[in-house]
C-alpha cells in the first residue's frame, strides 16, 4: 500500500469466526483482511510492546502499576483524536476480490512514531501498513471492541485501561 490511510473499520463474521478488517486509502482503494483469533492473540503482545516503548513513561523509573496507568491514559488521549462513529466509506474500489486471510506478520516500531505493520497472507502476499500513533491506538481499540463482540475472551487491554475511562463529553471530573 503506497497511499495514505484514510479509514480502518472492523467487524466480526460469526459464520467464519473471524474479524473482517477493512482498510481504505485516500485514493479510494480498499483492502479486506480476515484475522483469526489465533493471529490476534499473537499480534496483540507485539502491538503492546510498540506502544509501551513509544510511551515516555516506559523510560521513567515508575512502578509497573503506575507505568500501566500512564500507558492507559495515553491510549485514551490518542483514541480521543479518532472518529469511531463514522460508517465505513462505500465509494471505494476493493482491491481484494475476496478478503485476504492473514496468517502472519510483523510489527516494527519506526521513526517519528510511525509503526510498520506487515500482514502476510495465505496466498503469500505481504501488505505493509504504516500507522501513526493515533492510528495504532485506534487499531488497538477496534481489536478490543471487536474481539469482545466476538466473545473470544482474549482480555485485550492497553495498560491498565480496564479501570480508566475518559468521559465522552470531555467534562472535567474530580
Amino acid at each position: 500500500m503506497t497511499s495514505a490511510l484514510h479509514q480502518i473499520t472492523m467487524s466480526f463474521l460469526a459464520e467464519d469466526d473471524r474479524l473482517l478488517m477493512r482498510v481504505s486509502t485516500t485514493d479510494k482503494n480498499e483492502f479486506h483482511f480476515l484475522l483469526t483469533r489465533r493471529f490476534v492473540n499473537i499480534l496483540w503482545p507485539a502491538l503492546m510492546t510498540v506502544i509501551e516503548k513509544e510511551d515516555p513513561a516506559s523510560k521513567q523509573n515508575l512502578m509497573p502499576g503506575a507505568r500501566k496507568a500512564v500507558t492507559a491514559m495515553k491510549h485514551q488521549e490518542a483514541i480521543a483524536e479518532s472518529n469511531f462513529s463514522q460508517t465505513h466509506d462505500e465509494d471505494t474500489k476493493q482491491l481484494t476480490p475476496n478478503p485476504l486471510l492473514v496468517t502472519g506478520g510483523t510489527v516494527n516500531p519506526g521513526k517519528q512514531g510511525v509503526t510498520g505493520l506487515t500482514f502476510k497472507t495465505q496466498g503469500g502476499a505481504e501488505i505493509k501498513i504504516s500507522l501513526n500513533k493515533t492510528l495504532l491506538h485506534a487499531l488497538c481499540r477496534l481489536l478490543i471492541e471487536t474481539t469482545m463482540k466476538a466473545d473470544w475472551d482474549l482480555g485485550l487491554v492497553v495498560g491498565a485501561a480496564a479501570g480508566i475511562m475518559v468521559p465522552e463529553d470531555k467534562t472535567q471530573i474530580h
